[in-house]
């Protein structure tokens, strides 16, 4: 790899995704579609296809199965976007998004079943690929066969390594991936009270619900709220993050393209602040940019102006002053 390609992801449930227009859909007859878009997916993927246009080089780990796997591996090649997949039985799995009366409708693929091997394959591939200075992105879904402590074996991996982990999951994986420390999580409100255990309703439950997960062991945790920005929280200190305002077409990939923002400033050794602001300028890049497309370089940088870091006072918020 390339002496500045610091970034690495793993897509363990990687996908082609296709997205289709039509004028309404009607069930049981023939459907003329207006467009299709056809682009390479999975969180980690994502991630990997925003870090490379914002110029960093990186390296998307994975599985690739059958005509679907080979598919992925072409588009990405196309983007210029270098990749090392294990070949797997069976197919990568196929997404749909129909887009018809003002309506989307997703169709989304499980993903096939991995071996044993095939795992150790891919952990001896990533482990071969990290070191001090390298930032691990972790992403997605996992598929069947792989087991929900499978971010936690990695995180202990990249750690003993000397590699910056960032870990964006749901449900059990997250979790036990969370006891293990990463340096950064970015959960939405739904992941973030899946984690806690209980609702976080306003600016005030969000904050505290980040600084918790903080005083779990992780190094900075990025509560993702759509439209309203995000809550940051890194050790006592506290951040709101305020986006710009943009036309949404699609909401398709934009907290992916936050992490890739996330991945990009740890990477250049950015401060967090910088970091963050990079990170909320490439998630509204992606947000209004139509279909499964994703922002480009010119547009996060035409929006990096406009996004507002705030830092928030603990005493202000009705919080306990440490943490």
């Amino acid at each position: 790899m390339d002496a500045r390609a610091t970034i690495v992801t793993l897509t363990p449930n990687p996908a082609v995704d296709q997205m289709v227009w039509l004028e309404g859909l009607e069930l049981g007859r023939v459907n003329r579609l207006l467009a299709t878009q056809l682009d390479p997916a999975g969180k980690g993927i994502n991630a990997a296809r925003v870090a490379h246009r914002l110029g960093w080089p990186t390296r998307a780990f994975g599985f690739a199965g059958g005509e679907t796997g080979a598919m992925l591996e072409r588009l990405l090649e196309l983007e210029g976007v270098e990749h090392d997949f294990v070949q797997i039985p069976g197919r990568t799995r196929f997404n749909t998004t129909i887009v018809a009366c003002r309506t989307w409708t997703s169709l989304r693929g499980v993903g096939p079943d991995i071996a044993p091997e095939h795992l150790d394959e891919l952990e001896r591939r990533v482990c071969a690929a990290l070191g001090p200075g390298r930032v691990l992105v972790m992403a997605g879904s996992l598929p069947p066969g792989v087991p929900t402590d499978c971010y936690a074996r990695f995180v202990r991996a990249a750690k003993r390594r000397g590699a910056t982990v960032l870990l964006d999951a749901a449900g059990e994986p997250l979790s036990l991936g969370v006891a293990e420390r990463p340096d950064l999580i970015k959960p939405n409100v739904p992941e973030a009270e899946g984690l806690l255990g209980r609702r976080l309703s306003g600016i005030e439950e969000v904050s505290q619900g980040a600084r918790e997960l903080v005083r779990r062991g992780v190094g900075t945790v990025v509560v993702s709220m759509g439209a309203e920005g995000a809550i940051v929280a890194r050790g006592a200190q506290l951040w709101r993050v305020r986006p710009p305002r943009v036309e949404r077409k699609s909401t398709v990939g934009s907290g992916d393209s936050m992490v890739a923002g996330l991945a990009v400033g740890f990477a250049a050794g950015k401060r967090l602040e910088e970091g963050i602001a990079l990170a909320t300028a490439a998630g509204a890049a992606t947000a209004m940019t139509p279909g499964t497309a994703r922002g480009t370089a010119a547009a996060i940088g035409a929006l990096l102006p406009a996004v507002r870091v705030e830092e928030l006072v603990a005493h202000r918020l009705h919080l306990p002053a440490s943490s």
